[in-house]
Formats: C-alpha cells, sequence, structure tokens
C-alpha cells in the first residue's frame, strides 16, 4: 500500500528512535574509558620502585586535561540525558548518581600537579635575611642572641 493510497483520516505514524537512552549508555561507556585512561596516567606518573621520585613529563599533563575535559563532559551529558528521559527507571538513576559520583572523585584522585594553572602565592618579607645558626646549645654565637 503506497502512502497515496492511505485514507485522509490515518493518522501518520511518527516511530522515533530512542536518542536520550542511546546517549545515556554511550556516555557511560566513555566515562568508563576515560577514567581507565586517568588511571592509567596517574599509574604512569605515581608507580615508581626501589625509592625513585616520580616524574611528571608535560605528556602526562596534557593526558590529564584532556581526559578529565572528556571524562566530565561525558558525566554531565549522560546524566542530563538520563534525567530528560521519561522512561528512565530507578536501576538507571542509581547508576547515573554512581557513576557521577566515582566519576568526579576519580577526576580529583588522579590529579597531575600542574595540570591547572594556579598562581604561586605571594611571600611575604619581614626583613630579617640572618643564617640559620647551628652553635650547639650556646646562643652567644648566633646573631640575635
Amino acid at each position: 500500500m503506497l502512502a497515496l493510497d492511505r485514507p485522509s483520516g490515518t493518522r501518520w505514524r511518527i516511530t522515533r528512535l530512542p536518542w536520550l537512552p542511546i546517549t545515556t549508555s554511550l556516555a557511560s561507556v566513555v566515562v568508563v574509558l576515560a577514567l581507565g585512561r586517568l588511571a592509567t596516567n596517574w599509574l604512569d606518573v605515581y608507580l615508581v620502585f626501589f625509592g625513585d621520585q616520580p616524574e611528571i613529563d608535560p605528556a602526562n599533563i596534557a593526558t590529564y586535561r584532556v581526559w578529565a575535559t572528556i571524562a566530565l563532559a561525558a558525566l554531565l551529558c549522560g546524566a542530563l540525558a538520563h534525567l530528560l528521559n521519561r522512561g528512565r527507571r530507578l536501576l538507571g538513576t542509581f547508576w547515573q548518581v554512581l557513576l557521577v559520583i566515582v566519576g568526579t572523585a576519580m577526576v580529583l584522585i588522579c590529579y597531575i600537579p600542574g595540570s591547572v594553572d594556579l598562581p604561586a602565592p605571594e611571600r611575604e618579607d619581614d626583613g630579617y635575611r640572618a643564617p640559620p645558626c647551628y652553635s650547639g646549645g650556646d646562643n652567644d654565637e648566633c646573631v640575635g642572641g
């Protein structure tokens, strides 16, 4: 039957794709992948053996900035899509709340120093520039007594 053969009183049935559940699911997958990448980046910096000091490369800082932005954007997108979905379920709501809490915590825990440019605190000059004195218990040899 062709579309022109339908009676004029028949309503057109518009089927819509379930964009909001698909968006929520896709955002959840992206968040899990981004959090995994943030964790491996953090381990790349801080997993050292035998007393070595962790070394932060500029690549680690760039990786943190990119994947933390992706994770936070996907968290926001997934939570918003879930809230706008009329057919949301309790289990999906629980998953989104858990994902937002764990995702935000992981972004904060996996922070790499130097990733966020913060102003350096200003040092106050108190005018006292005497070198430290260790006289062995007698203060007569030190400046200022």
